[in-house]
C-alpha cells in the first residue's frame, strides 16, 4: 500500500515538474516616466482565429515610472498592450530579459476613445540596447525594409503584378538579410515574402499553397503567418461552395458533418491534418455571419469538436469562438451588471424578473443622448406598466436628473466595451420577462424603439386572449 501511494506520489511531482520545465520565467523591466502610476496590461492571444485576450501581466509604473514584472512563457509569444490609441508589440521569448521603451504618452478625450472608427496605432516597443541577433531588432528592420519596397512598387506588385519585379525584391531582401540561425525569424521573412506571391495570384499559383501551407505545420504565434493564413482561407466555406465543390461541401454543411468535412479537407484538399482543423475553425466563424449557411448548423459542428479527438488547444478555441459567436444573441442571459443608482444603492435585474427591461446605455452630457432621453420620456409614459428603463451612465461623471427624464439611472464599475461592447452612445439592449436578451441590440429611442415595443405588447395581450380563452373552454 505505502508502495503504491509512494509511485504515485512521485508520477504527480513528475507531471508538475515536466510542466513547469516547460514553463520559463520571462522578465521585463523599464521607465517611462511620462507614465508614472498608471498601469497596462500586456496581453497575448489564446489563438488567431478567436483572438481572445490572455492578460500576462500588469506593468505597474511606480511614481518615477519604473516597473518590472516576470511572466512564465513555454514559447515564442507575441504580446501586446492596448493604451492611448496605441497597440504596442512585443515578441517575448522563454527565459530572457527585456527592458523595454514606451512610445511617447498621449491623451485621448472620452470621444476618441469610443470612436469605433479610429483604430489603435501599431508600434512596436522598442528594446534599450538591443544585440543585432535580438528577434525583435531583427524583425523590426527586416520589415522597415520591406515596407519600403512595398512602398516604393506597389503599382507594379498589387496592381500590374509584375512577376519581375516581386522577384527582384524577394532577392534584395534575401541580400539584405542572410540566413540566420534563428528558425522564427526565418518563418517571418518566408511568410512576409509570400505576401508578395500572393499578390501575383492570390494563391492560385502552381505550387503556392503546396510550399507555404499544405505540407506546413502552422506557425500559430507568428503574426506573418497568420495574417497570411487569414487572407487566404478568408470565407472559405463560400469559396468552395461557389465552385467545383460546391454539392458536396454544402450538404456536410448544412448538416454538421465536422467529422466528413475534415476528413474531405485532408483527402480530397490535401492539407495537413493540423492546417485542416485551423482552416475549419477560421471557416465555421466567418460562415456564422454569412447568410448561406444555417447557424444552428455552425454551432452544432463548433460543439462537435470537444468529441472529435481534436488537440487541447483547437477545442478550447472552438468553445471560444462558439463563445463570442453568441455573445450577446437574443435569447441569452445578459452578462452581469454590477449597478448602482445615482445614490449610491446596489441593483439587481433579477430583481425585475417577469417585466421587461430596457437598458440604455447613454451619456447626459451629449446632444444626440440628450434627443434620445427627451423622446423616452413619452415612451416611459406611454408603457409605464410594462417596461422599467434603465440608463447606465459614465462612471466618471457627475449628475443630477435635473431634465426629469424617464427610468433609473445607474453607474457600473463593469467594463462595458467588454461585456456589452459599448462603443459609442446610446446603445441599448431589451431584457425579456424570462430575464433573457429579447432585442439585442434594441432600436434607441428615436430609431423606432416606441413602434417595436407596440408591436411586442400587442403580441403578448393577443397571447393572454388566446390563454384565457383556452381556460374558459
Amino acid at each position: 500500500m505505502n508502495t503504491k501511494i509512494l509511485l504515485t506520489s512521485l508520477f504527480v511531482l513528475c507531471l508538475f515538474l515536466n510542466e513547469k520545465a516547460w514553463s520559463i520565467p520571462t522578465k521585463i523591466t523599464g521607465k517611462a516616466p511620462e507614465y508614472a502610476n498608471h498601469s497596462i496590461d500586456l496581453n497575448s492571444l489564446h489563438d488567431f482565429i478567436s483572438e481572445e485576450k490572455i492578460k500576462l501581466a500588469v506593468l505597474k509604473f511606480n511614481t518615477d515610472g519604473a516597473f518590472s514584472v516576470e511572466i512564465d512563457l513555454n514559447e515564442i509569444s507575441l504580446c501586446f498592450a492596448d493604451f492611448d490609441g496605441y497597440h504596442g508589440m512585443i515578441y517575448l521569448e522563454p527565459g530572457k530579459s527585456y527592458e523595454i521603451l514606451f512610445p511617447p504618452k498621449r491623451q485621448l478625450t472620452e470621444s476618441q476613445k469610443r470612436n469605433p472608427f479610429v483604430k489603435p496605432e501599431p508600434v512596436w516597443f522598442g528594446i534599450l540596447n538591443p544585440d543585432k541577433t535580438e528577434l525583435n531588432y531583427q524583425i523590426q528592420q527586416f520589415e522597415q525594409a520591406y515596407t519600403n519596397y512595398e512602398n516604393k512598387y506597389f503599382d507594379q506588385i498589387f496592381i500590374s503584378r509584375t512577376r519581375s519585379l516581386v522577384d527582384s525584391v524577394k532577392l534584395k531582401l534575401d541580400h539584405e538579410f542572410p540566413a540566420t540561425k534563428s528558425t522564427f525569424f526565418e518563418a517571418h521573412k518566408k511568410f512576409r515574402k509570400a505576401n508578395l506571391e500572393f499578390a501575383l495570384h492570390q494563391g492560385k499559383g502552381v505550387g503556392f499553397m503546396e510550399t507555404y501551407f499544405n505540407t506546413t505545420e502552422p506557425v500559430i504565434n507568428l503574426a506573418a503567418y497568420t495574417s497570411l493564413f487569414n487572407q487566404i482561407f478568408l470565407n472559405y466555406f463560400n469559396v468552395l461552395v461557389s465552385n467545383r465543390h460546391l454539392a458536396e461541401v454544402d450538404k456536410l454543411i448544412n448538416t454538421s458533418a465536422l467529422a466528413q468535412l475534415d476528413d474531405y479537407f485532408q483527402k480530397q484538399l490535401h492539407f495537413n491534418k493540423e492546417l485542416a482543423h485551423w482552416i475549419l475553425l477560421k471557416s465555421m466563424k466567418d460562415a456564422y455571419y454569412s447568410k448561406q449557411f444555417p447557424k444552428a448548423s455552425i454551432l452544432k459542428m463548433l460543439d462537435q469538436v470537444k468529441n472529435s479527438g481534436w488537440s487541447p488547444v483547437e477545442q478550447k478555441t472552438a468553445q471560444l469562438i462558439r463563445t463570442k459567436l453568441t455573445w450577446l444573441s437574443s435569447g441569452t442571459i445578459p452578462p452581469l451588471l454590477a449597478l448602482k443608482n445615482i445614490n449610491g444603492q446596489s441593483i439587481n435585474l433579477a430583481d425585475y424578473r417577469n417585466s421587461y427591461v430596457y437598458l440604455h446605455f447613454t451619456d447626459p452630457k451629449n446632444t444626440i443622448c440628450q434627443q434620445h432621453l427627451e423622446a423616452l420620456k413619452a415612451i416611459a409614459a406611454r408603457h409605464k406598466e410594462k417596461l422599467i428603463i434603465i440608463n447606465i451612465i459614465p462612471k466618471s461623471q457627475a449628475f443630477t436628473n435635473s431634465s426629469n427624464w424617464a427610468g433609473i439611472f445607474a453607474k457600473t464599475d463593469t467594463n462595458l466595451e467588454e461585456t456589452y461592447k459599448i462603443k459609442t452612445f446610446p446603445t441599448s439592449f431589451l431584457i425579456g420577462k424570462d430575464g433573457k436578451l429579447l432585442l439585442s441590440p434594441a432600436p434607441n429611442p428615436i430609431d423606432g424603439l416606441d413602434r417595436q415595443l407596440g408591436q411586442l405588447f400587442k403580441s403578448d395581450y393577443i397571447r393572454e386572449l388566446q390563454k384565457n380563452s383556452q381556460k374558459a373552454k
